[in-house]
C-alpha cells in the first residue's frame, strides 16, 4: 500500500507521494485494559475529527511475546483505523513495562519483529517502527541492530516499509543510514533538543524520506510548535505529534489543549 521513493512516501499503484499526518495514541504499552480503552469512536474523533492519515501506536515487545491475544488487540486497532481511513505505525516502545525507554533493542526484539511480519503480513496499511528512541549507544550499534531487525522482516515481508529513528532519543538521523528499500527515518522533536533541525534531520529530509514520529508542547511552546510545523511543511514532511492520551496533551476529555489546537488547525488544513 506505501512504499518509498527518492525522498518522498508514495502510494505503492500510483507512485504519487502522500503527505501522512496524524497522532499518537498512547496506552497499550502499559494499560491492561482490552484494548488499552480504546474504541472505534475514539480513534473516529482522532481520524475524522482532526482529519489525521495516521496514528502511531506504541506497544510492550514482552506482551506482544507471550500474549496472542495482546497482538490480536493490536490488530483490531489497526484494523479499525484503516476502516476509518486512516495508516497505522506500531511502535516498539519499551521491551517491557518495568524499564522504560530501552536503549537500544535485545535479543527477544529479533523474535518480536519474527514474529509480527509474519503475523500482520496481509495488513499493508501498517508501518513498523523498529525502536521507539535509540540512545545512549553508538550509531554504528543501532545501524547494525536496524539491519539485523530490518532483514528479519523483510525475510517474512519484502516490501514492509519499515520506520528507523535516530541517535539521542530518535531525533539525531545525521550519522542514521540504512541502505535497505522502504525505508522511512523518523525524528523525534521537543524544545530541549535545541534547534539544529537542519543537521539533525532537515538536510536528510531532503534527500530521503524523513518522518517526525514524535514532537509535542505545553502552552508555552506555541511559537516553537509553529516554526516547528511551518519547518516540516518546507521539508515536505509528515508527522505523528504527541500526544493523544499522555504528556504533553493534545487534548483532555476530547476538548484539545492549546497545543493540540494548534495541531488540529494544521491537520484540518488537508488530507494528503
Amino acid at each position: 500500500m506505501l512504499a518509498t521513493e527518492g525522498r518522498y512516501i508514495v502510494n505503492e499503484w500510483t507512485g504519487k507521494p502522500v503527505l501522512l499526518r496524524g497522532v499518537n495514541i498512547s496506552g497499550m504499552e502499559y494499560s491492561h485494559l482490552p484494548h488499552a480503552g480504546m474504541t472505534p469512536d475514539e480513534l473516529r474523533l482522532m481520524i475524522e475529527g482532526w482529519n489525521c492519515d495516521i496514528v502511531r501506536i506504541p506497544f510492550v515487545q514482552s506482551r506482544a511475546l507471550a500474549e496472542p491475544e495482546y497482538v490480536e488487540q493490536l490488530r483490531q486497532i489497526c484494523s479499525w483505523t484503516w476502516e476509518l481511513g486512516a495508516y497505522s505505525i506500531l511502535d516498539l516502545q519499551w521491551l517491557d513495562q518495568d524499564s522504560g525507554v530501552p536503549p537500544e533493542p535485545d535479543s527477544d526484539s529479533i523474535q518480536l519483529w519474527d514474529r509480527l511480519s509474519k503475523e500482520f503480513k496481509p495488513d499493508r496499511n501498517i508501518i513498523f517502527d523498529l525502536l521507539n528512541e535509540p540512545h545512549d549507544i553508538p550509531v554504528e550499534r543501532w545501524v547494525d541492530w536496524a539491519y539485523l531487525l530490518g532483514s528479519v522482516v523483510r525475510a517474512n515481508d519484502p516490501k514492509r516499509v519499515l520506520m528507523i529513528g535516530g541517535m539521542n532519543w530518535a531525533y539525531d538521523l545525521e550519522d542514521v543510514q540504512v541502505n535497505i528499500p522502504n525505508v522511512i527515518y523518523s525524528t523525534h522533536v521537543y524544545r530541549n533538543k535545541g534547534r539544529l533541525w537542519d543537521r539533525s534531520f532537515g538536510n536528510k529530509a531532503l534527500e530521503v524520506p524523513v518522518f517526525a514520529g514524535e514532537f509535542g508542547g505545553d502552552d508555552e511552546d506555541l511559537d516553537w510548535g509553529r516554526e516547528l510545523l511551518d519547518y516540516f511543511d518546507e521539508r515536505r514532511m509528515g508527522w505523528t505529534a504527541w500526544s493523544w492520551r499522555d504528556k504533553p496533551h493534545l487534548q483532555n476529555s476530547n476538548k484539545p489543549t492549546r497545543f493540540g489546537e494548534l495541531v488540529r488547525d494544521r491537520l484540518s488544513i488537508g488530507r494528503s
